[in-house]
């Protein structure tokens, strides 16, 4: 009975550990913006090609969304071509998350009497 009680337990921790590290669309959202400022700041910085840590994180991040992004970007580590199919994604991405949102109609509080 204990065992049965720490195996349902255990199970219930992963499952929510799951749930708080799973990727939204809204944390990939935030993730393209932090991307598209560190290409910004390659061009500020006059660089041709995207250094391979943020090259890393951004082929990552396409490879976690549908729509064959990552193919799109192929090997090309140019700054354009990379915030193009960055903003492509983003867009995707604030679709899922507005799809997603469950919001509800606040309460309406009329401002005239009715008769």
């Amino acid at each position: 009975m204990i065992e049965r009680t720490v195996l349902e337990i255990a199970r219930h921790r992963f499952w929510a550990w799951q749930r708080r590290h799973a990727p939204t669309p809204r944390s990939q959202l935030r993730e393209t913006d932090q991307l598209l400022g560190a290409i910004e700041e390659c061009r500020v910085q006059e660089l041709k090609l995207i250094p391979t840590d943020i090259w890393r994180r951004i082929v990552h991040l396409l490879g976690q969304l549908d729509g064959g992004y990552t193919e799109k970007l192929g090997i090309d580590r140019s700054l354009d071509r990379t915030a193009e199919v960055l903003f492509e994604a983003q867009e995707a991405l604030m679709v899922a998350a507005r799809s997603r949102w469950r919001g509800r109609p606040g309460n309406v509080v009329p401002l005239f009497r009715r008769p």
